[in-house]
């Protein structure tokens, strides 16, 4: 049987409690949390039920973490990912992973060369209608594909109790 998996999460804003929620729903354990400052984590953590952090630093030092989500503003998402990478943690980082593609290979080299699980969240690709669009054209069922373009109405918001920003 594999091995609990053990993560911290960065951000307090929308993003962040979203990706404890799904950590939640797959067994994993969320060790902790860091916010913009410690008292905006104090504060979301004590409202999501996980234990807060002053900062990477310290979530990067709990007792057995596997792994950190990055779920802060853009432009701190590169430098955190190396802050994971050189702590020799896993990483999942919410979209965009750098602020320009240099940036985006040398975090990549940087992920193999520790041998860290690396990912950046992008969920609409496991949307039913996507897998289907990739579906179709790997099948070859719509031909040589030169661009594409298209729009969907979603069915989510209708309650109070689905969540958005």
């Amino acid at each position: 049987m594999a091995e609990r998996a053990r993560v911290g999460v960065v951000g307090t804003g929308f993003i962040g409690p979203v990706h404890v929620e799904a950590l939640r729903r797959i067994g994993a354990e969320v060790v902790g949390l860091v916010g913009s400052s410690p008292e905006a984590a104090r504060r979301k953590g004590e409202e999501i039920s996980v234990p807060a952090y002053d900062s990477l630093d310290d979530l990067l030092g709990a007792p057995g973490l596997t792994s950190v989500h990055i779920t802060t503003p853009n432009y701190l998402h590169a430098p955190m990912v190396e802050q994971v990478l050189a702590a020799g943690k896993h990483v999942v980082c919410e979209k965009p992973l750098a602020m320009n593609v240099a940036e985006g290979e040398r975090l990549l080299r940087l992920a193999q060369e520790a041998g860290a699980v690396h990912a950046v969240n992008f969920n609409i690709r496991f949307y039913p209608l996507c897998q289907q669009a990739r579906a179709m054209v790997q099948s070859g069922e719509i031909g040589r594909l030169y661009g594409i373009h298209g729009s969907y109405l979603q069915d989510w918001l209708l309650r109070e109790s689905d969540w958005n920003w």
